[in-house]
């Protein structure tokens, strides 16, 4: 498996030779990736807001026809957890306390999940989780009680790989760790997305937009991540990186 680092590091290279950007540019291209990202994200969850549907909720803050005040409160709660992001990264650095505060963000006035239970924002499960895989089995998370322990490790990793692995690299198998603490008792999917694209932005690229249309590739990719194999997971980040990154080449117009 070819991961294309290099060609990714020259376009960023090209586009970052072009700055500073119109500030008209600057505004289309954020809007286009706040709309892309809190819809993917998203519908990836079951939310079941169309691309269009959420564009134009963000833009004119009309309620949509049909849907629930919980699908409302997740586009509107992710579109404000990527402003918080982007004020974030120019002065923080990802911590426990800023992962929690993206969580809180995320389910601010969102009162129950699925079981019915009550979710606290911002704070750590505390029973145990676990899912139902592509394969068919059950896969059980790190246990409640092993959260903080595990985070707080999972941190420690974070800052000793920092400057070691490449940016996309350390995004992705971030992504896949926080995503198997499963630390929150809803909205991890979400929250691991937010982390790896701070991680990323931080490093100056743009974010990696994981589309609802490759839901069934993304699990795949993280099931073998669970197994030991974390490099098509990366892959699928270093490829929706370099989409991202055609993206703001064409708005460039070269």
């Amino acid at each position: 498996m070819v991961i294309m680092f290099d060609i990714i590091d020259a376009m960023l290279k090209k586009v970052q030779e072009k700055r500073p950007f119109s500030q008209e540019l600057m505004k289309t291209i954020t809007q286009k990736f706040r709309e892309d990202w809190t819809y993917h994200t998203n519908a990836i969850e079951g939310n079941t807001f169309t691309l269009q549907e959420t564009a134009f909720f963000l833009r004119e803050g009309l309620t949509i026809k049909g849907k629930t005040l919980r699908e409302h409160l997740e586009i509107v709660n992710h579109a404000e957890a990527i402003e918080y992001l982007q004020d974030a990264i120019r002065q923080r650095d990802l911590t426990e306390g800023l992962i929690k505060e993206f969580h809180a963000i995320l389910f601010q006035g969102v009162k129950s999940w699925a079981g019915a239970k009550p979710i606290v924002p911002g704070a750590y499960k505390t029973e145990d989780n676990h899912v139902l895989t592509l394969s068919g089995e059950i896969h059980h998370y790190v246990p409640a009680v092993q959260v903080p322990s595990e985070m707080e490790k999972l941190l420690t990793w974070y800052r000793e790989k920092q400057g070691k692995f490449h940016p996309i690299e350390l995004a992705a198998v971030f992504h896949h760790r926080i995503a198997a603490i499963h630390p929150f008792p809803d909205g991890n999917g979400r929250v691991s997305r937010i982390c790896m694209n701070f991680i990323l932005m931080k490093a100056g690229f743009p974010p990696a937009i994981i589309r609802n249309e490759n839901r069934q590739e993304y699990y795949l990719a993280l099931g073998e991540a669970d197994k030991g194999n974390p490099q098509p997971f990366i892959q699928l980040v270093a490829e929706e990186v370099k989409r991202s990154l055609e993206i703001i080449v064409d708005g460039l117009g070269s």
